[in-house]
């Protein structure tokens, strides 16, 4: 899915604005300092990283695929402060399908203040007033309630469990599938 538009959406919360990642220095050790915590990484399918260049090439990564059309990650930061916290978006969009694949991290030191559902929500808007998904999904690890959660405040509902379907750090993984269609988001 192309975007509609020529430059980066910047979104804006009541606490946050949600940016363009940059390629600079201070985004990647952001970055590295985000996922080098395996606490971060717990229910995540990357490895905890243990170089910045890992960080460096997830920062091209994500940068790239908006420009490319085939997603969009925005990094999270909080008004007044430009520091990445965390990021949030669609790892990737199916333009024949209308849909969009959820995906967030957030730094320890910002977990349980409702950054995340502030962030998702402001994302799900997005994705279905201005990119005009018509379904939303979300695969997480069953183990993860407090991501489940999240998503379930939001408005998502849970579609099963599949078992073995992701496989990352050399072992296969269940995931829970969470979904929300645009009509449901309409009359929360």
């Amino acid at each position: 899915m192309k975007p509609t538009i020529v430059t980066f959406p910047q979104l804006e919360t009541e606490r946050l604005i949600l940016r363009e990642f940059r390629l600079d220095e201070t985004d990647q050790m952001a970055l590295f300092r985000l996922f080098s915590d395996g606490r971060v990484t717990r229910f995540y399918n990357v490895e905890t990283f243990t170089e910045p260049e890992q960080a460096w090439r997830m920062l091209q990564r994500r940068h790239s695929r908006f420009w490319q059309g085939r997603g969009i990650r925005w990094a999270i930061t909080l008004k007044g402060h430009d520091e990445l916290i965390g990021s949030c978006g669609f790892n990737s969009l199916n333009k024949k399908q209308n849909a969009g694949e959820l995906g967030y991290e957030l730094a320890r030191p910002y977990w349980n203040r409702g950054i995340m559902t502030e962030a998702v929500t402001a994302a799900t808007e997005y994705g279905f007033d201005e990119l005009h998904l018509k379904r939303l999904e979300a695969w997480i690890m069953p183990e993860n309630r407090a991501s489940a959660n999240l998503l379930l405040k939001v408005g998502f509902q849970s579609e099963g469990i599949f078992q073995g379907k992701g496989y990352w750090n050399g072992r296969f993984h269940d995931l829970e599938l969470f979904s929300l269609l645009q009509e449901q988001w309409q009359h929360r």
